[in-house]
C-alpha cells in the first residue's frame, strides 16, 4: 500500500522497491527550509509594523465637561482692573482649580530650581544659561525695580525686540508687579509703537537695542505716562538721556536698582503677588490691525495657565523625553502662539505637571537662515512654526539635495515613497498599517534627515496661524516628519483645535481640546451646507478687548461664544476644516459670495513656483489674481528680483521676476495652472479670468504680510490698487 510523504513522492511498503530521491528533490527541500523561516520573519515584521500607530477615539465634550455659566454671568470685561469669575465645569479639565501665573512660577522653581530654564548664545557659539531659580530671582529683581520706577498695579509694561531671556523676564516681572505685559512687534513703525504704548497705559518701556529705542526718542514727550525706558542690549548712546525727558537705563542699571531697593520694595512686591486673582488680566496681545488701530486682547492668568494645561493634556508625548522638554523660541513673543509655547507651557509643565523644560532662544537672524543652527544645538522635543517657515526649510533641503545622484538618489526616493505611504497610513480613517520595510527606510534615511535638521528627538511638530499647503505637509511626511495643524486666535489664548500624532487628517486643524466647546454657526444665505462660522466657548476665551466694549460685543455673544470670523466644518470624527473667512469673502457683481483662500491654494498647488496668490474682484464682473514668485530674500525681510526654488526651474531663460514677466514659458506655466485650478472652482464666478505677476513678493516690511506671515489682504489690495484697476479697465 503506497503512502505519500514529502513533496508527493510515493513509497511502497515493500522495501525492495524503495528508491533514493534525486538531487533535484534535495535542493528543492533545502530551498523550502530557507524560505519558510524568511517568510515567518517577514510576517512578524509586518505584524509588528501594523500596530505601530494607535488611534485614540476622540470623544466630544459632555454636558458635565462644559463650563457652567450661572445666571447673570458676565461673559466679558473690558476694564484694565476688572476680575472675571472663572466658569468651572462639573467634571473634566475645565473643573480644575484656577491658578495665577506667579503661583505656577513659584511651583516650577520649587520643582526644578537648579535645572536650566533659559539658554541664549552670547556671543554666537557660547551658550549662557539661566536656571529656574536664576530666572525667578532675576524676575523678582526686575519687578522690584519696576515698582521703584513707579509702576502701578493694573498699568502696563511695553516690550519690543527679538526673543531673548530679557524679553521673557520683563514680561514675567510686569506680571509679578501686578501689571500687564504688552508686546510690540519688532517690525512696527514708530507711529504703531506709540499707539500701543499709549493705549496700553504703559508706564515702563523695555526695548532691545538702540535701533528699537530710536523709534521712541522723538515721541517720548507725547507719552506722559511713560516713566522709564530700559534698553537690554548695548550701551546707551551719548545724548539719549536729556534732562526733562523720560530717562533711559541699561539692563544692568535696572538690575542694580532692584537689588539696591530690595529691602524697601520686597514687601510691596509680595503684597502685589498675593493680591493677584486668576481672573485678573496679566497680558495684552495686540491684534495685527489689518484695518485701523489694533485691538488689545485681554488675557487673564487663568486663560494662560488653563490653556497651556489643555494643550499639555492633548499630547501623549509630553514628558516622555528623559531630560525633559526643549523648545526653540524664534516666533515673535508679542504673538499669542509664541507666548503660549515659549512662556506659559514651560511654566505649566514644570510647575503643575512636574516636567523639566528648557527654552532655547534663536539668533535674531533666525528667519534669514540661522534657525537651523539653533535647531541642531537645541534638538527641540516639540517645534512650532508658521507655514512659511516650513516652506523655507523644505526649499533649503531641496536646494541642498539637488546634486544627489546614483544609489543615494535611489535610496532617498525609495525611503520618501515609503515615508509618504506611512504618513497616509497614520491618518484617521486609513488602514493604520505601515508599509513593509518602512522601519528599514526609517533607520537608513529618515532618522539621518531628522538628525541633520536638529529634529531627531522632536515628538511633535506643529503649524498654524495661516493655511499650509498639502504639498508641504506631504514633503515632510515623506521624511517621516509629521507636521500637525492647529487652529486658534489671540482672542482664545491660542489653540482651540489641535491635531495629534495619533488622531489627525492632512489639512484638518484637529479636534477641540479638552474642556473647549466648538460650534458651527450656519448662515444659509452665506454658507454651504454643513459649513458656518466657527465659534468657541470655554476658559480659554479672552476677557475682552481693553477699553473697547463695542468691538467686544461684536466678538462675544450673549451666550459667551467667541465668533472667529472664519468659516469651517466639522467632519464625522470631530475634525475641524477651515474653508474660508467671512471678512475675506469676495462678492461678485452677480451677488455670489466667493471664498478666495481655497481657490488661491489650488493655484499654488498647480504652480509651486508661486510664492503668493491673491484673488481680487470684489463687486467686479469677474475674478482676477495677483501673483508673486519665489525669490531670494534681502536681509531686511524684503525680497530681491532673483528667482529661487521652484521658480528657478520654470524657464532657463528667466533668472529674475522681470524676465519671467516677459517669458512665454512662464506665460504658459501660469495659464496652465490657472486652467487646472479653475476646474476646481466652486462656481463659474469664482474662476480666475485675468492675472498679473507682481514685480516683488509680499513682505512684512511692505505691510502685505503680518508678523506671522499671514496675508493682509486689504493692505496688499491698497498697495496694488492701480494695477488692479488696470485689470478691469
Amino acid at each position: 500500500m503506497p503512502c505519500t510523504i514529502g513533496f508527493g513522492e510515493q513509497l511502497s511498503m515493500d522495501s525492495s522497491s524503495v528508491s533514493s530521491p534525486g538531487p533535484m528533490y534535495f535542493y528543492l527541500e533545502l530551498l523550502v527550509w530557507l524560505i519558510v523561516p524568511f517568510c515567518a520573519i517577514f510576517a512578524v515584521h509586518i505584524y509588528r509594523q501594523r500596530n505601530v500607530y494607535y488611534k485614540s477615539g476622540y470623544k466630544p465634550i459632555t454636558e458635565d465637561e462644559k463650563s457652567v455659566y450661572p445666571k447673570g454671568y458676565k461673559h466679558f470685561m473690558c476694564a484694565p482692573d476688572s476680575e472675571r469669575p472663572i466658569a468651572l465645569s462639573k467634571s473634566g479639565l475645565a473643573s480644575a482649580a484656577p491658578h495665577t501665573v506667579m503661583k505656577v512660577f513659584e511651583r516650577a522653581v520649587k520643582n526644578f530650581g537648579p535645572q536650566v530654564a533659559l539658554k541664549v548664545e552670547r556671543p554666537e557659539g557660547t551658550w549662557v544659561e539661566w536656571t529656574w531659580q536664576a530666572y525667578y530671582d532675576e524676575t523678582m529683581t526686575v519687578a522690584r525695580a519696576f515698582i521703584h520706577l513707579g509702576l502701578k498695579p493694573f498699568a502696563s509694561v511695553s516690550i519690543i525686540g527679538f526673543n531673548s531671556p530679557e524679553w521673557v523676564i520683563a514680561n514675567m516681572a510686569a506680571i509679578a508687579a501686578g501689571a500687564k505685559a504688552a508686546g510690540i512687534y519688532a517690525t512696527n513703525s514708530s507711529e504703531a509703537c506709540k499707539y500701543i504704548v499709549e493705549h496700553s497705559e504703559s508706564e515702563i518701556l523695555v526695548v532691545e537695542n538702540h535701533a528699537q529705542l530710536s523709534k521712541f526718542l522723538e515721541i517720548r514727550d507725547e507719552l506722559p505716562k511713560l516713566k522709564a525706558i530700559i534698553q537690554w542690549t548695548g550701551e546707551i548712546k551719548e545724548g539719549v538721556n536729556v534732562e526733562g525727558k523720560t530717562p533711559v537705563y541699561t539692563w544692568k542699571q535696572l538690575l542694580d536698582m532692584g537689588i539696591n531697593n530690595k529691602a524697601s520694595m520686597q514687601q510691596t512686591l509680595q503684597e502685589r503677588i498675593d493680591a493677584q486673582k486668576p481672573g485678573h488680566c496679566c497680558t495684552l496681545i495686540y491684534t495685527s490691525g489689518t484695518t485701523g488701530n489694533p485691538k488689545a486682547v485681554m488675557i487673564s492668568h487663568d486663560n494662560c495657565v488653563w490653556t497651556a494645561s489643555a494643550t499639555f493634556e492633548s499630547n501623549p508625548h509630553f514628558g516622555v523625553c528623559p531630560d525633559g522638554e526643549h523648545i526653540v523660541s524664534f516666533l515673535p513673543l508679542s504673538h499669542i502662539a509664541a507666548q503660549l509655547c515659549d512662556i506659559h507651557t514651560p511654566l505649566v509643565q514644570s510647575g503643575i505637571y512636574n516636567i523639566p523644560f528648557t527654552v532655547w532662544f534663536a539668533r535674531p537672524t533666525a528667519l534669514k537662515g540661522t534657525l537651523s543652527i539653533t535647531l541642531k544645538a537645541a534638538r527641540p522635543t516639540f517645534f512650532f512654526a508658521v507655514p512659511r517657515v516650513w516652506e523655507k526649510i523644505s526649499e533649503a533641503m531641496v536646494k541642498k539635495g539637488a546634486g544627489t545622484r546614483g544609489i543615494k538618489l535611489w535610496l532617498l526616493n525609495w525611503a520618501k515613497g515609503l515615508g509618504l505611504r506611512n504618513y497616509e497610513a497614520m491618518q484617521l480613517g486609513s488602514i493604520g498599517t505601515s508599509p513593509p520595510l518602512f522601519n528599514v527606510a526609517k533607520k537608513l534615511i529618515h532618522d539621518k534627515v531628522r538628525i541633520a535638521l536638529g529634529l531627531d528627538r522632536c515628538h511633535s511638530a506643529y503649524t498654524g496661524a495661516a493655511p499650509i499647503t498639502l504639498e508641504t505637509l506631504q514633503f515632510f511626511g515623506r521624511l517621516n516628519i509629521n507636521v500637525l495643524e492647529l487652529y486658534g486666535m489671540s482672542e482664545c489664548t491660542g489653540p482651540t483645535t489641535v491635531s495629534t500624532t495619533n488622531y489627525f487628517r492632512a489639512k484638518s486643524c484637529g479636534h477641540p481640546l479638552n474642556g473647549m466647546e466648538v460650534k458651527i454657526d450656519h448662515d444659509s444665505s452665506r454658507d454651504k451646507e454643513g459649513e458656518g462660522e466657527i465659534c468657541f466657548r470655554g476658559r480659554h476665551i479672552m476677557m475682552g478687548y481693553m477699553n473697547n466694549v463695542a468691538k467686544t460685543e461684536e466678538s462675544i455673544d450673549s451666550e459667551g461664544f467667541l465668533h472667529s470670523g472664519d468659516v469651517g466644518r466639522l467632519d464625522e470624527d470631530g475634525m475641524l476644516f477651515i474653508t474660508g473667512r467671512i471678512k475675506e469673502l469676495l462678492i461678485s457683481a452677480g451677488g455670489e459670495n466667493i471664498p478666495p483662500v481655497p481657490h488661491e491654494q489650488n493655484l499654488k498647488k498647480e504652480c509651486p513656483a508661486i510664492s503668493n496668490a491673491m484673488m481680487v474682484g470684489d463687486k467686479r464682473k469677474f475674478m482676477s489674481v495677483l501673483i508673486t514668485l519665489r525669490t531670494e530674500p534681502n536681509a531686511d525681510g524684503t525680497f530681491t528680483d532673483i528667482l529661487t526654488g521652484n521658480a528657478a526651474k520654470v524657464s532657463a531663460d528667466s533668472k529674475t521676476v522681470a524676465e519671467a514677466q516677459k517669458d512665454p514659458k512662464w506665460k504658459a506655466y501660469i495659464e496652465n495652472g490657472i486652467k487646472a485650478a479653475n476646474l476646481k472652482a466652486v462656481s463659474r464666478a469664482a474662476r480666475f479670468s485675468k492675472y498679473q505677476i507682481l514685480d516683488g513678493d509680499f513682505s512684512v516690511p511692505g505691510g502685505e504680510l503680518g508678523p506671522t506671515l499671514k496675508l493682509r489682504r486689504k493692505v496688499a489690495t491698497a498697495n496694488n490698487m492701480a494695477l488692479i484697476e488696470s485689470l478691469y479697465a
